[in-house]
């Protein structure tokens, strides 16, 4: 039974080597996109009353335009007399879908609001009776989800605040309706032409739908996307217009939203597009009263599944070569709404991230500490690199003597003289000081140095450091810790014999 046990703790320490492994080559180059579209609109006029909505949307792994045929449905609604309802609304979030029951009937549409980002007909239809129904949906953090019943000639809301804390709301209510019934009047069907239009980072972005463009500038930020928050780059933008007389009134409103996504490395993960269209059209006469109030969404999720994301450790914002970056650091490596060219584990009084983003401008070392501060770690050009010899516990090394001068933390790389081990001492008035390990590594040839800066360095070839000067990384705890457990579980089998 011992030998079970410690067989486990062996297996549980490798796991984490075996999953970076299996991550690593766990990946597909497919696209999924998910689309939806719905309209709904209703109009009265001394004729009667007529309700119209339609439905188009797809799931599939192309990337590439494509054209769908839909139809709309219209209905004339009769208004009856005035009933109480009540009963219970059940809404239910997941990743990027919305459920709600509704025990209430006459629903016929279902909006999602979330101010200054984004809003979308979820659902439009007609529900006779209680219902349950579904639809594609994207919101950041909170958004309001405003349930529109039918009501004779307008419509009676219910207003749900959800967010991605939870994942079920619900609320018990009552609502005065005017009973209504419906009869089918016509089918028009619709070919609709759906493209792609992913948008280049760090670039304004032009929309358009239905003939109408408009330019919108990018924000960075960290948004939700797979379950967690990523680096994102953000394009919103409105048109709106109102037009009123003392008896004509004409309203319209056009919202963009782009969001792109980016994962490890700051790859594009995915990316939404949505379009949310609005009217709403009122003329009076002496004895006339026409009214019309439209609205429509067209949503598309794209998502790259071989571009990995993980939740956020640490989350900073800083400036790179004029630019906006976001940088998050997690369990499995580095996520920008830049480029990550590499990153390091460094010691500064604490542990620290040193992270090297390309934006378009240009690229920059950066500095994340774990409790999300940022700094910028200077590029600096050495003035001398020459060969010398160094004496280290009356021992002479062969080494690189490196004179850079910055201000602040600093970045300096040096072609690698010789394939071998080395360590790297600054000088100060006290001697030659070894820099802490984490502090220098490899990168395509040369050695990268990061340090809150001194003069004169020395990159030491053949140096060994003994056990005073020896710092302990992670894969050298989990190499002594299964060190430890062979240990004990050979002392268990000379007990056995």
């Amino acid at each position: 039974m011992k030998k079970v046990i410690t067989i486990s703790i062996l297996l549980l320490l490798l796991l984490p080597m075996m999953l970076l492994v299996t991550s690593a080559n766990a990946s597909t180059s497919s696209t999924i996109t998910m689309y939806q579209h719905y309209s709904s609109t209703l109009k009265s006029n001394p004729s009667g009353i007529t309700y119209s909505y339609s439905s188009a949307f797809y799931n599939t792994t192309s990337a590439q335009q494509e054209q769908i045929t839909y139809s709309s449905y219209s209905y004339d609604v009769s208004v009856d007399s005035l009933t109480t309802f009540s009963g219970q609304i059940k809404v239910t979030v997941s990743q990027y879908n919305i459920t709600v029951y509704s025990s209430i009937p006459q629903l016929a549409r279902v909006l999602l609001i979330e101010p200054g980002l984004i809003k979308e007909v979820v659902w439009a239809g007609f529900t006779n009776t209680s219902a349950t129904i579904s639809g594609l949906a994207y919101f950041n953090s909170s958004a309001q989800l405003v349930l529109q019943y039918l009501n004779g000639s307008s419509f009676a809301n219910i207003t749900l605040s959800i967010n991605h804390a939870k994942t079920s709301f619900s609320n018990t209510t009552s609502l005065l309706l005017h009973k209504v019934n419906l009869t089918p009047v016509g089918e028009t069907q619709f070919t609709l032409s759906i493209y792609s239009t992913q948008p280049e980072r760090y670039h304004a972005f032009e929309f358009q739908y239905q003939g109408v463009p408009a330019l919108a500038n990018y924000n960075t930020s960290i948004a939700y996307f797979n379950g967690t928050y990523v680096p994102a780059m953000i394009w919103h933008t409105q048109i709106s217009g109102l037009f009123s007389v003392d008896s004509f009134k004409l309203g319209g409103n056009v919202e963009f939203t782009e969001i792109e996504f980016f994962g490890i490395n700051g790859s594009v993960a995915g990316y939404i597009e949505n379009h949310f269209f609005s009217n709403y059209v009122n003329t009076k006469g002496m004895f006339v009263q026409n009214t019309h109030y439209s609205v429509s969404s067209d949503l598309k999720i794209v998502i790259y599944p071989s571009v990995k994301v993980s939740q956020e450790k640490i989350s900073a914002i800083i400036t790179i070569s004029g630019m906006p970056a976001v940088i998050v650091i997690t369990n499995n490596g580095v996520e920008s709404t830049g480029n990550v060219i590499l990153y390091h584990q460094v010691y500064v009084n604490l542990p620290a991230t040193l992270v090297l983003v390309n934006v378009v401008n240009g690229q920059g070392y950066v500095v994340v500490y774990q409790n999300g501060a940022a700094q910028p770690a200077t590029l600096v050009t050495p003035a001398s690199v020459n060969k010398t010899n160094v004496t280290i516990n009356g021992k002479s090394y062969t080494a690189q003597e490196v004179i850079v001068s910055a201000p602040r933390n600093m970045v300096f790389n040096v072609t690698m003289m010789k394939n071998e081990t080395f360590a790297v001492f600054k000088k100060s008035s006290s001697g030659l000081v070894q820099l802490n390990p984490n502090n220098y590594f490899v990168y395509n040839g040369s050695i990268v140095v990061f340090d809150d800066p001194s003069t004169t360095y020395y990159i030491v070839y053949g140096y060994s450091p003994n056990s005073s000067t020896s710092y302990l990384t992670l894969p050298t705890i989990i190499a002594i810790i299964v060190i430890i457990v062979a240990v004990a579980l050979a002392l268990l089998r000379r007990r056995k014999m």
